[in-house]
């Protein structure tokens, strides 16, 4: 895996081509960060629908069903402060992507994202109706740009065509390839179809992992600055300060303010997140999925 893009920070920025792909806000990738000084995008996220993904070169897999929604006994953390007005069956959910994570604070700011990327609609997709042909567009760049640095997806051409979705908004090559940075060929997701984004813990996963990812490897001033590195990680270099910037945080502000959820409240979301304490993508994917059938292993 030397010289690929999911290594380290420093081989990122010397990836040829990489730095020419777009991501909006609901693109957000769980397994890429883009060359640091990547293009900003565009501001404006659409409402996503659920439906079925357009017909792809792979037969259609068979469906993957992982465990439910975890409970409120599967956590330690408060599931009554400071939630707004947060679904109370994903509560649970946010709540242990932040305890399995270590990253203290994170399962309110996860709530906030996915209720822009998603309105909590966990089979909510870009790229299934005909009017979303761009988000399609995305995704076939983001393999056709990727594929040749990185372990071979099994249901590679569908994802290509898959555009992204999930309560994240993950664009489908980038979660499947979830963990490459880490572990390489041992990336769990690797032989799974897209469609596993529509499964809450799967998505879950790979949202935890970009989150750690953003911590670890950039200039995070506040929990603004979260949702610009997840609309596109150039905005936290190159672009920081810009018009783009401004914007992507301004909405996540008022996504906070609007869902109820009070980023200063210091005894549920620290000043500062850390990924100090993170565990390895191995025990945050045992935690939150457990494992998948051996056909997609």
């Amino acid at each position: 895996m030397s010289r690929s893009l999911w290594i380290t920070v420093g081989t990122v920025a010397g990836v040829a081509g990489i730095g020419g792909l777009l991501f909006y806000s609901r693109r957000a990738s769980a397994a890429s960060l883009p060359a640091p000084g990547a293009p900003a995008p565009e501001p404006g996220v659409p409402s996503p629908t659920p439906g079925s993904p357009p017909p792809a070169q792979e037969p259609a897999p068979p469906t993957i069903e992982l465990a439910p929604l975890p409970r409120s006994g599967d956590v330690k953390g408060d599931l009554s402060k400071n939630w707004g007005s947060t679904p109370f069956d994903l509560r649970p959910l946010f709540l242990l992507m932040e305890e399995t994570s270590g990253i203290v604070g994170s399962g309110r700011i996860f709530a906030v994202i996915a209720s822009r990327e998603s309105r909590f609609v966990s089979t909510a997709q870009n790229g299934d109706a005909a009017s979303e042909e761009a988000e399609r567009d995305a995704s076939r760049r983001a393999y056709q740009n990727n594929k040749d640095r990185n372990p071979p997806l099994r249901y590679g051409e569908r994802a290509a065509n898959f555009g992204s979705g999930g309560l994240f908004g993950l664009l489908a090559p980038y979660f499947l390839w979830t963990g490459v940075p880490e572990v390489g060929g041992k990336a769990p997701l690797l032989g799974a179809p897209p469609e596993l984004m529509f499964q809450p813990r799967a998505a879950a996963f790979a949202a935890t992992v970009y989150m750690q990812r953003l911590l670890a490897n950039y200039r995070i001033d506040d929990h603004a600055d979260i949702k610009a590195g997840w609309a596109s990680p150039s905005l936290l270099t190159s672009s920081r300060g810009s018009k783009t910037y401004n914007d992507v945080r301004a909405r996540f502000l008022g996504d906070a303010k609007t869902l109820g959820v009070d980023l200063s409240d210091a005894t549920t979301i620290p000043p500062k997140l850390s990924a100090a304490a993170w565990p390895g993508v191995p025990a945050v994917f045992a935690a939150l999925i457990g494992a998948l059938p051996k056909e997609f292993t």
